[in-house]
């Protein structure tokens, strides 16, 4: 009687997924708990993240520094944890070995405050030089060589002397190890990314003037206006009166030749050579008088629709009245007087008495007969 062997089991497909399944189980768990290697060393890496980077991206700078080597695990783990939307821009310190999870809650929990700074719209750069020596203790003369440095103007195609305007008013986490360098190419990186996506939404004013030329606008939009309703129609003064080869005659940019904020600007002021003086030479300065944000961007490229205004004067409440001719504007010039003449001089300071020493706010558009 011939002896039967034992029939060898056949390999069914499904034990090859089960194989397949427990070896990715396998790699994602070394992923996550050993992302650079089984064993954590001391070596520092340092991260930063900008404000709307998204989670690949931010997969792949994690790579780039050497914490990960794989961006697969920490993606996958951000996005089943629901955490891929809630990672703080930033810049962070590892260890190389730190595990995906210790990663991820670093970054959703963020930076310390101490290392916060945030900058206003409109300030200049000596402003933004004063107060990141105040948060980060950077060297404000260090500060305003990488602002002027030509490498960094070339890559951001910067047509000024300086990146003055293009270091864009935002929340920044910075170590206080940053340098300058850094600081400086962050804030353009972002100031470009706005004004890329604002002109993306295309217009007149985006084929009408360089980028450069809508930033240097934007500039002189926001030291001008108080009331954000108004910056459309503050845009749209100065546009009409470039389209008409009308000295744009606005006050801030004097104050920027002068070196700075003057609570008064004499008459006198208005005589100062340089060419950033709007009283004295046609067009635009040569670029912006400081950093605006992105609204008085969108005000340049979306004026008051019609509007023929050519003239403006302060109100002394934070507002304006606009006008279209100069008779119209000596009128409102003249009600302003009065209203000022009429207040104890104790609330009178507001007003700007169209006199041989103008206020903060004074018309920017002054009768060319004037």
């Amino acid at each position: 009687m011939t002896k039967l062997s034992p029939r060898r089991g056949h390999f069914h497909p499904r034990q090859l997924v089960y194989v397949l399944g427990l070896a990715l189980v396998g790699l994602v768990g070394r992923d996550v708990f050993f992302p650079s290697g089984f064993t954590r060393t001391r070596e520092e890496a340092t991260l930063f993240i900008r404000p709307g980077a998204t989670i690949d991206e931010i997969a792949r700078d994690l790579v780039q520094v050497g914490l990960l080597k794989s961006p697969f695990a920490f993606s996958i783990l951000a996005r089943a944890t629901a955490t891929d939307r809630q990672l703080k821009a930033g810049q962070y310190t590892f260890h190389r070995g730190d595990s995906v999870l210790s990663i991820l809650t670093t970054l959703v929990r963020g930076m310390s405050g101490q290392n916060l700074v945030t900058l206003r719209e409109g300030q200049t750069a000596h402003d933004l030089a004063e107060r990141f020596e105040e948060r980060l203790g950077i060297d404000p003369e260090v500060f305003l060589a990488a602002v002027a440095d030509s490498a960094l103007r070339a890559e951001f195609e910067c047509a000024g002397p300086t990146l003055e305007g293009y270091l864009f008013p935002d929340t920044y986490a910075f170590l206080p190890s940053t340098s300058a360098q850094t600081i400086v190419r962050t804030m353009a990186a972002q100031a470009r990314r706005v004004l890329d996506e604002e002109l993306a939404r295309g217009g007149p004013i985006a084929l009408e003037f360089t980028p450069h030329e809508i930033l240097t606008l934007a500039s002189i939009v926001e030291a001008e206006a108080m009331l954000a309703a108004e910056r459309p129609r503050i845009a749209a003064v100065y546009l009409n009166r470039l389209r008409r080869r009308m000295l744009l005659q606005a006050d801030p940019t004097v104050q920027y030749a002068l070196g700075g904020h003057r609570a008064r600007i004499f008459y006198s002021d208005l005589r100062i050579e340089s060419p950033y003086n709007t009283y004295m030479h046609l067009g635009l300065p040569p670029g912006p008088i400081g950093n605006p944000g992105r609204s008085s961007v969108q005000a340049v490229l979306n004026p008051t629709p019609g509007s023929r205004d050519l003239f403006f004067v302060a109100r002394g409440d934070g507002g304006h009245i606009f006008s279209e001719t100069g008779e119209q504007h000596l009128a409102a010039v003249a009600r302003v007087r009065g209203a000022a003449a009429a207040l104890p001089d104790s609330l009178g300071g507001g007003f700007a008495p169209m006199d041989s020493s103008t206020s903060l706010r004074p018309t920017v558009a002054l009768p060319d007969s004037l």
